[in-house]
């Protein structure tokens, strides 16, 4: 009887977990750094199912049928937006109104494509007025993106509201933290060395956050090809604003700024990560230590 008893006990705990499991909000993640954001104001309360990979690069994510069925059930699609996934209204037609699809950065200010604050080698020729979408480079961005993202779990998910507002805001102080010991690290930087030249334009909001200026070799994509005729402009350009270091990024090809940084005789200070990490807060410390290495010497 005692065995009897202790089967149908675990049993009945194996369905209530079972039920509980099912119950939780299904969010489904279109962006790396999305998926790190939404997982930590989840907690326990949702299940963040993460579409793209980790070190993949959203420029060029697509979602496959075989995706989407991971994703079967989600209430909630979270994208980067500011035009980065082409594919969004493919997408909200696909799902038919049986997900919210939530482009979490349509409500944080827009930087521009300009040359009133950046040196540009091809843009902003080509891409003048266009939208910068890398808007996670400032970390305070970063911070609205959480509270964006509590507010949409709150309303999806209004039994547990109060908890996904207060995990925004535990991950927002230890973003203030990050905040701080990023201006701390610049500041070892002399103002005349802050010119941040990387593989395309990721990095104009990060600039424009920790007073550097970008000059960018390729365009919006780190894709772009090079001829000898724009290598031969990049490296006036490089030798023109006293460039102390050139960054490679990662999953850019590396030959063409290897290239044009050994003709303009400037170093490569390392490489950054510009669009996806599983981790923000170790991407970002990862990326200011690479900047502050090389352009503090």
């Amino acid at each position: 009887m005692k065995k009897l008893i202790l089967f149908i006990t675990l049993s009945l705990c194996s369905v209530f977990s079972a039920a509980t499991a099912q119950a939780k909000l299904k969010v489904a993640s279109l962006h790396p750094l999305i998926t790190d954001v939404a997982r930590q104001v989840a907690g326990q309360h949702a299940h963040v199912i993460q579409l793209i990979d980790p070190h993949a690069d959203p420029h060029d994510f697509q979602p496959t049928p075989k995706s989407l069925l991971k994703a079967k059930g989600a209430q909630l699609y979270l994208a980067s937006g500011k035009n980065l996934e082409t594919y969004l209204s493919k997408l909200r037609n696909t799902l038919g109104g049986k997900a919210k699809v939530i482009e979490v950065g349509k409500t944080i200010s827009s930087r521009k494509i300009s040359e009133r604050d950046s040196h540009y080698v091809c843009c902003p020729d080509h891409t003048y007025g266009a939208i910068d979408p890398h808007w996670w480079h400032c970390v305070s961005n970063m911070q609205k993106a959480a509270r964006v993202i509590a507010k949409e779990f709150a309303t999806a998910d209004p039994a547990n509201a109060a908890a996904y507002k207060t995990n925004a805001a535990n991950y927002s102080e230890r973003l203030a933290i990050l905040h701080t010991w990023i201006k701390r690290e610049v500041s070892r930087i002399p103002r005349k060395d802050r010119i941040l030249s990387t593989a395309h334009a990721a990095f104009g909001y990060f600039c424009k956050e920790y007073g550097f200026r970008p000059l960018p070799i390729k365009g919006m994509t780190a894709h772009q090809k090079t001829s000898a005729s724009y290598q031969a402009k990049a490296i006036q350009e490089i030798r023109k604003h006293n460039v102390k270091a050139i960054f490679q990024e990662l999953r850019a090809n590396p030959k063409s700024l290897e290239i044009i940084a050994k003709e303009a005789g400037v170093k490569i200070g390392g490489t950054l990560v510009a669009d996806g990490a599983p981790s923000y807060e170790k991407m970002m410390r990862e990326n200011v230590t690479i900047i502050v290495s090389a352009l503090s010497q």
